[in-house]
């Protein structure tokens, strides 16, 4: 067995070739062409000589395992967490942190030294100033509203004054990915058209936040439709990377990351079918979970991925990525998938990691840049100095999964797509066409194949992980791409600089296990980069643990963009 993918050769394509790719595509003269020369540069001509014998996997929900065993023991997030209880939970970082956190925000309001009021009206001017103007435009928000975000201030505030906050969210700045239905709001999915009618509620996730007290900022931008890894959206901007602003922020929650990064809100909610989580949280030195496949309710997310995506936090400290798991991940009764759910808890996640065994598959991790490989390859080694063990495993048909990945959830989003591509496909932009166009030439046979493969795959990595507790890669092999010009940009389709985005992230989203990325320190040009960790299915606990390990041994400096709602500079 042996780790030897062949090299992807597709030419980079933007403005006019742009354009015109997407109408060749379009049209079955000279689109089966194009599409068929695609797919060889690809692999995808030896992927349907694949010979596979197991069943098809059509979801991958794992069930739940009985309580009592490790993974299941603590309370259910029924009600969100108090300040007492989160403090004793979660502990204390050691020094003092770069990032303003959700604690920070609760004793800041408790203490009296600011008000939700005071820090509503300095993100509102953030927002209106910043936004989309300004020397260095933001773009990370899609739409907010002024008054709403005032008058939930306010009822924060008197909840405070009057002693009776909800939970230590109590005041504190939320972002939603546009991906999130949030009531009185649009869920256009990044795009221009799809804007005409608000929400009538919020989905599960932005409803238990909002009952835990914290203030929901707006919908955050996305790349389009979640089909790319950049971040660019030729409608509403590409959004800041704030420690790398000539950089793309990563897709396809790149508003939600960049939203995190700049300081306006220390959680948001992102969605992730294909890494799209985790990759915006590596390129703008943040944390990003991607929950285990129906931990988290798909109620009130526009299903762009079903059977790959997850809705999952994301948050500028490993402490505050916990919270927002655990207020999140209460399981919802109207979500089947999410039934088979768990209890939530944070075991043990002050501990250390002495006697954790992390699994490196050493051609496999080793298949990235090298900027990326030096800071992934020092956390590694300060992690196993610390008392976790490292050992070698070897994980057979990597290659395979990947493409059948690129399989699902292209014909999936181009199903979630269709009365759109029927109706209006001239108004999505040209990345955006290209790549549902490329999906029609994908056939049923192909995605029956790689539910077998998905099969496969299971098996394999729970052979793997009954060696090892974690499996760890870098969570991208590249570093963020340059911006292609203007933040606001007609796209790219860049199909080499996509699959090494990628390459690490898709085993987690087809075989539904939990996986979170965490900041692993930078490139010599200061671009973030980031370490993946994948767990067992419903191990999220032992996860946040290693996050948080992690983010005590890698040092953060603020970005060079940076807003502080707080009023400390740190």
């Amino acid at each position: 067995m042996s780790y030897t993918p062949e090299p992807i050769r597709a030419p980079r394509l933007q403005g006019t070739a742009l354009s015109l790719s997407a109408v060749a595509l379009e049209h079955r003269f000279p689109g089966a062409a194009v599409a068929a020369t695609t797919f060889s540069a690809i692999g995808l001509k030896q992927f349907r000589e694949l010979t596979p014998t197991e069943l098809p996997l059509f979801l991958p929900l794992v069930p739940a395992p009985v309580p009592g065993t490790p993974g299941t023991s603590g309370p259910p997030a029924a009600d969100a967490p108090d300040l007492e209880h989160a403090s004793a939970l979660i502990g204390s970082p050691e020094g003092e942190p770069t990032f303003p956190s959700v604690m920070d925000y609760a004793r800041a309001y408790r203490q009296g030294d600011i008000t939700p009021v005071a820090v509503a009206n300095e993100l509102i001017d953030v927002l209106e100033r910043h936004n989309r103007s300004g020397a260095t435009p933001l773009y990370s928000f899609i739409a907010w509203n002024r008054d709403e975000i005032l008058k939930d201030a306010e009822e924060s505030a008197k909840r405070i004054r009057e002693n009776t906050p909800r939970s230590i969210f109590e005041g504190v700045p939320v972002a939603v990915k546009d991906e999130i239905d949030v009531a009185g709001y649009s869920t256009s999915v990044g795009t221009s058209f799809k804007h005409d009618t608000p929400c009538a509620q919020d989905a599960w996730v932005v409803q238990r936040l909002r009952d835990a007290g914290a203030l929901i900022l707006g919908k955050t931008n996305m790349h389009e439709i979640g089909i790319g890894v950049t971040g660019i959206n030729p409608f509403h901007g590409t959004p800041l990377n704030p420690y790398a602003p000539d950089r793309c922020p990563g897709g396809s929650s790149s508003g939600s990351a960049s939203a995190i990064a700049t300081g306006i809100c220390p959680v948001a909610l992102g969605a992730d079918g294909g890494g799209s989580v985790r990759i915006p949280a590596a390129y703008c030195g943040i944390f990003g979970l991607k929950t285990t496949w129906g931990r988290t309710s798909a109620t009130g997310e526009y299903a762009l991925g079903y059977t790959v995506g997850n809705i999952g936090p994301m948050a500028a400290t490993a402490r505050d990525l916990a919270l927002a798991y655990l207020v999140t991940a209460a399981v919802d009764p109207d979500d089947h998938g999410a039934h088979a759910a768990p209890p939530p808890n944070l075991d043990r996640f002050q501990d250390n990691l002495e006697g954790v065994r992390i699994g490196v598959y050493q051609p496999w991790f080793d298949h990235a840049h090298q900027e990326v490989l030096q800071p992934t390859r020092r956390l590694l080694e300060l992690l196993r100095e610390g008392g976790a063990t490292v050992v070698e495993i070897e994980i057979d048909g990597l290659e395979e999964l990947r493409l059948a990945h690129l399989v699902t959830i292209s014909l999936e989003m181009r199903a979630a797509m269709a009365a759109e591509l029927r109706q209006r496909r001239r108004d999505f932009g040209d990345e955006t066409r290209t790549n549902l166009a490329l999906a029609r030439y994908l056939t049923t046979t192909d995605y029956l194949q790689a539910q077998k493969i998905r099969r496969r795959l299971s098996e394999e990595v729970r052979r793997v992980h009954r060696q090892v507790d974690l499996i760890a890669t870098p969570t991208t092999a590249n570093l963020a791409p340059a911006l292609p010009g203007s933040r606001v940009s007609r796209g790219v389709s860049d199909i080499v600089s996509m699959n090494e985005t990628m390459r690490f992230l898709v085993l987690a989203n087809m075989l539904g296990n939990p996986a979170v990325s965490v900041p692993a320190g930078f490139a010599p040009n200061n671009a973030p980069v980031g370490l993946q960790l994948i767990g067992r299915h419903w191990e999220e606990a032992l996860l946040l643990r290693a996050a948080r390990v992690c983010e005590e041994l890698v040092p953060r400096p603020l970005p060079q963009v940076f807003y502080a709602p707080l009023g400390a500079q740190r």
